[in-house]
């Protein structure tokens, strides 16, 4: 255990990663975007908030600012494609990413900005603060609705028996999954 190796200071966050993958969709009605994420996290349970790190100069950057919300999209292991599209792709210069990528817009309940469809779970949030990471922001959200499929959520918790799996990004093209519950023996 004593054979570990010094990493460069640049790098220390992949070995936080992997992180729930999301893909985050933004709009107004008139223009929408999807891209996706991997830092992200639960911030607050009451009332329920949420952060996600969005780079300044993406063009849904923008849409977030002029429309203070946003949808969180929770993919399966089916979607890897469509987000990693979603990902390296501009909204600059594809206009209909939901259409490229063969997704579904879903009408969300309160927020103007479509879901994801085809997402095992969507999150409607309204943005709180916006704070400057230099060329990234980190965004902070209020939830105000959430559904899900209850194939794969249940009783606060995912339910991995009926063949969920979820994606994490390790970097690059490079994803795991997570796909099974384990329990701790912890005795108190």
């Amino acid at each position: 255990m004593n054979d570990k190796k010094f990493i460069s200071v640049g790098e220390p966050h992949r070995l936080l990663t992997p992180g729930l993958t999301l893909l985050i969709s933004t709009g107004n009605e008139q223009d929408d975007n999807l891209f996706s994420v991997a830092w992200n996290m639960p911030v607050r349970k009451q009332p329920p908030m949420v952060a996600i790190l969005c780079g300044k100069r993406h063009y849904s950057f923008k849409l977030l600012e002029k429309t203070g919300e946003f949808g969180i999209n929770i993919p399966d292991h089916n979607l890897i494609d469509e987000v990693i599209g979603c990902g390296k792709t501009s909204g600059k210069d594809i206009t209909d990413k939901f259409d490229k990528f063969n997704l579904t817009r879903k009408k969300a309940k309160i927020i103007k900005a479509p879901l994801v469809l085809e997402a095992i779970a969507n999150l409607e949030c309204r943005i709180f603060d916006i704070r400057d990471m230099g060329t990234s922001a980190l965004i902070t959200a209020q939830v105000l609705n959430a559904v899900v499929d209850e194939k794969h959520f249940k009783n606060n918790q995912w339910i991995f028996e009926n063949g969920l799996q979820l994606i994490h990004h390790l970097g690059g093209l490079d994803f795991c999954i997570s796909n099974k519950k384990i329990k701790s023996t912890y005795n108190s």
